[in-house]
């Protein structure tokens, strides 16, 4: 303290000059400069007695930090806000640089290192737990889910929330090892919890970390309710709150342990006697509910070849038991992607074209993380066992995401500049296993139990997933629901169905402001739509909610998890492999034949980069750079009478979607006329910018990512004038179009592609 003191106004000097330096975007730089910005969040941290208490070295790392006199970037990154309190939770950078991180992997979460608000660390994650556990308090909660995946240190993090909730009364159901998120909100309301907590960072690099909070119904907290926790509770109290009880202490009716149903030697179990409640049996169990042609799939189980990579997370148990119930023999595990590790050492650090550094991300949506896969399973396994791969499954850390590399036919390997294989985007493989499911519905178990038929179901997706599934639902005579982006906003506009909230008159009714941040377009909803065939997204989500749930502790009526779930939407793939194996064909041309030369759908393609391509922008001078390209992008709309073309196509219109979420910790906050209740003051379009060519099947969308300092383009175009002798030839055209538009719409909008 006597250090700080002596040198804050020094300290001050030099972060403010680094601020009026640093080529910041202007509403940044005021935020940063402000009585609520960088140094007034400094001063909060240093001079808190608290932080000692609960952090003994966290003063230290950050005294560090300022002694090296080069590290304000940093400084002014940690302490620029507080950490967001999202949708799903929290996430964001755990460490800045990687020594940090080696310091906490072998030093433990209180080691000396860089920490403040806008950071995951120790204190952050117990104050926000501490003011959930206050939210829950309130209203009566009683018993809380806790688990973690591969994340460094998770397990820590996790008892270090289990011990601040034990504090507040709860009693709490505990993973005893790394455990994937759906398997989490799965046992939420199968042992009627009232919430839940994964420490998981999902599919981000490996600085980060983060919690996802459910509900009780295993979905995550409503609109209403996350507003509440933000604005009573977080933002109300101080790290003063903050209490532990040490789960040493905690008697084994309050502190229970979930697993595979035995103890192992190397775990913890406190004072935990009995073995571990089998929730991994259970999970299981419910999954292979949904398999609709178990028969097939064994019967060709010799024939269908498969691998796997847990891309180092806690996929992997999962998988591979769901995987061996289906009776598949030859199933090849990548084992150097299997070992669970926080440092994704399959993942070496990149260098984009021009030189920067960039951390690979675990997400098996990514082509490039789909390719080391593949050519990890290459050098253990052979090329020419590779050959004979019908299908490489990957699933992210937490598993609730997968990706799916397939073999590509020899006719089509001209669309894909001659590739064996491609990673088959969740636009194809989602629509792939909905039009299955649709053919085959009366299989469906719960339709059957339920007495319903597909004019009783419908669909749910988010606004920039493909047009062939509500094109397929219309064939079918399935109502569907476009909701904005997110599983949150998938669950919320489910329950919006079941409620018969959905009426002629929905957006016609004055300030919904609340509604408007849910719902995006609907079609064919009726008092009839009671059962949810699926919900999905772009970014590689999967589920099935299935029909209104009997309490708000159930699950969905024969539905599964109110997240998305990668083990889930990888094994219901199989029905796929068995269906193409029995029909002699490839995936591909199941692709082309049942969705492709549909006439009612026609060949819809759609394409995606994020920005930057390689990494994400970093610190406040990257968000500054994001900022930028959103404002080019929202002056392009108002070009748009003067003729604005992208690529070959003329720009016919243009919509922009706002929902106020991250207007603050853009830098518009009240001082500068933000106000949540009021539609027309929000300026970033957290929901993107769409330029619409010719109709409403054909668009580009811009949108910022809700989980990294990036940016999401999104391309769909639709050619409905193909039949065989002119499929592929058009299918490569759209591609090349596709890329093509993107580079195009990178230079009018200022973004390197190549950074």
């Amino acid at each position: 303290m006597k250090l700080w003191l002596e040198r804050k106004r020094e300290i001050e000097a030099k972060i403010t000059a680094y601020l009026q330096a640093a080529p910041l975007d202007k509403l940044i730089q005021q935020k940063s400069l402000s009585e609520k910005g960088v140094f007034a969040n400094l001063c909060k941290w240093m001079e808190n007695e608290d932080i000692d208490r609960l952090s003994p070295n966290a003063k230290r790392g950050i005294l560090d930090a300022i002694k090296t006199d080069t590290r304000w970037a940093d400084i002014a990154e940690v302490f620029y806000t507080d950490i967001e309190f999202g949708t799903g939770g929290i996430r964001g950078r755990a460490v800045i640089q990687d020594d940090e991180l080696e310091m906490l992997r072998d030093e433990g979460i209180q080691a000396s290192f860089l920490r403040g608000p806008n950071t995951i660390n120790d204190l952050v994650i117990a104050h926000i737990s501490s003011a959930i556990a206050m939210f829950g308090r309130d209203r009566r909660f009683n018993s809380i889910v806790i688990g973690y995946d591969s994340r460094i240190r998770g397990k820590d993090f996790a008892h270090l929330v289990a011990s601040v909730f034990v504090a507040y009364g709860f009693k709490i159901y505990l993973f005893d090892d790394v455990v994937p998120y759906p398997e989490l909100t799965f046992a939420i309301p199968h042992l009627h919890a009232d919430m839940g907590i994964l420490i998981s960072a999902s599919h981000n690099d490996r600085r980060y970390n983060g919690y996802k909070l459910s509900c009780a119904n295993g979905s995550q907290f409503s609109i209403q309710d996350r507003a509440i926790i933000l604005n009573e509770y977080i933002a109300k109290t101080g790290y003063d709150i903050i209490d532990f009880f040490p789960l040493e202490s905690v008697n084994s009716d309050r502190l229970v342990f979930l697993g595979g149903g035995l103890r192992y030697p190397h775990l913890t179990y406190y004072k935990f006697q009995r073995d571990p409640v089998d929730m991994h049996f259970n999970h299981f169990s419910h999954v292979l509910d949904f398999v609709l042609d178990r028969e097939s799939i064994r019967y060709f189980g010799d024939r269908i070849h498969v691998a796997y990579s847990a891309y180092n997370g806690a996929g992997g148990p999962t998988v591979k038991r769901l995987i061996d119930a289906l009776g598949v023999i030859k199933f090849d595990v990548i084992a150097s992607m299997y070992k669970v590790d926080g440092m994704f050492p399959a993942f070496e650090d990149l260098r984009s074209p021009k030189g920067y550094k960039v951390y690979q991300q675990p997400d098996p949506g990514e082509p490039r993380a789909a390719e080391t896969a593949l050519r990890k399973y290459i050098e253990e396994y052979g090329s020419d066992r590779a050959k004979h791969l019908d299908v490489l499954i990957g699933t992210d850390p937490d598993a609730d995401r997968t990706g799916l590399t397939v073999k590509v036919p020899p006719d089509h390997k001209p669309i894909y500049n001659g590739s064996d294989y491609i990673l088959l985007d969740a636009d194809i493989a989602w629509s792939l296993i909905l039009w299955y499911r649709l053919k085959h519905w009366e299989k469906i178990t719960g339709l059957k139990k339920l007495n319903l038929d597909l004019e009783n179901c419908f669909l749910a997706q988010s606004h920039t997933t493909t047009d062939i599934m509500p094109l397929l639902a219309r064939k079918y005579g399935l109502g569907w629901v476009k909701t904005w982006v997110g599983f949150a906003q998938l669950a919320a506009g489910t329950e919006k169905v079941w409620k018969g909230v959905l009426q002629e008159d929905y957006f016609a009714t004055p300030n919904r402001t609340e509604d408007f941040r849910s719902i995006y377009k609907y079609e064919n909803i009726s008092s009839k739509s009671i059962y949810n065939f699926a919900a999905l997204e772009q970014s590689n989500g999967f589920s099935i909610l299935g029909g209104r749930p009997k309490s708000e502790y159930d699950l969905g009526e024969y539905g599964h998890v109110r997240d998305k779930d990668g083990t889930f939407a990888a094994i219901l793939f199989f029905d796929i492999l068995a269906y193409a194996k029995k029909q002699g064909m490839h995936v591909l041309e199941l692709v082309d034949q049942h969705l492709y030369l549909d006439e009612t759908i026609g060949l819809i393609r759609t394409g995606y980069r994020a920005a930057p391509q390689y990494g994400q922008y970093e610190g406040l001078v990257g968000r500054s750079l994001k900022l930028d390209v959103l404002k080019r992008s929202l002056d392009l709309t108002t070009r748009i009478s003067k003729r604005v073309t992208i690529g070959r196509r003329k720009v016919t219109g243009a919509e922009i979607y706002k929902t106020g979420k991250y207007d603050i910790q853009h830098g518009h906050t009240q001082e500068t006329g933000f106000d949540l209740s009021r539609r027309e003051t929000y300026w970033f379009p957290d929901e993107g910018i769409r330029f619409y060519f010719e109709n409403q099947f054909n668009h580009l969308t811009i949108r910022p990512s809700g989980t990294s300092q990036s940016l999401r383009f999104h391309i769909q175009l639709r050619n409905p004038n193909v039949d065989k002798s002119n499929l592929r030839k058009e299918h490569k055209k759209l591609e090349e179009e596709i890329q093509l538009m993107f580079e195009d719409i990178g230079a009018k909008v200022g973004v390197d592609w190549e950074i």
